[in-house]
C-alpha cells in the first residue's frame, strides 16, 4: 500500500514539475527571427517579464499560443506595465533559455525572466518602442 501511494505521489510530482515555467523548452516560434536585433509583435507585461506575441489575436488567446518571454533592464521593466496590449518593436537580442543562472529563472540586468512562454530562447531587451 505504501509503495502504491509513493508511486502515485511521485507521478503527480513529476507531472506538476513539467508544468513549471520554462519546463517545456519548446522551439522558438517560426515568426521569431532569433538572429535579428529587433523583434516586432504585441506585448503583455507580467511582473518582471514580458511576453511577445505575433499578432493581436495571439495576445488575446494568451500564453497557450506561440509567444516568447523576455525582459527589459529592471527599471525599464517596472515602468513598462502600460505597454500591455500594444504593438511594439523590441530592441535587444535573444539568448538560449538553457543558459539561465537560476533553476527556473534568468537574470537580465535586475529583472528575473521566468519564461512563461516555455520557449528555448528568451529576449534580453534593451528598449521597447510602441508602434502607432
Amino acid at each position: 500500500m505504501k509503495t502504491a501511494a509513493f508511486a502515485v505521489l511521485s507521478a503527480v510530482t513529476l507531472s506538476l514539475g513539467a508544468c513549471a515555467p520554462g519546463a517545456q523548452n519548446l522551439p522558438a516560434p517560426d515568426w521569431l527571427n532569433a538572429d535579428a536585433p529587433v523583434q516586432e509583435g504585441w506585448i503583455r507585461v507580467t511582473g518582471e517579464e514580458f511576453r511577445l506575441y505575433r499578432d493581436q489575436n495571439d495576445l488575446r488567446r494568451g500564453p497557450a499560443v506561440a509567444c516568447v518571454s523576455g525582459a527589459l533592464p529592471q527599471n525599464a521593466q517596472r515602468a513598462a506595465g502600460d505597454l500591455t496590449g500594444g504593438k511594439v518593436r523590441v530592441f535587444g537580442r535573444t539568448t538560449e533559455w538553457s543558459g539561465r543562472d537560476g533553476a527556473q529563472t534568468l537574470n537580465w540586468q535586475g529583472s528575473r525572466i521566468n519564461n512563461g512562454c516555455g520557449r528555448a530562447v528568451v529576449i534580453l531587451a534593451d528598449r521597447v518602442e510602441v508602434i502607432r
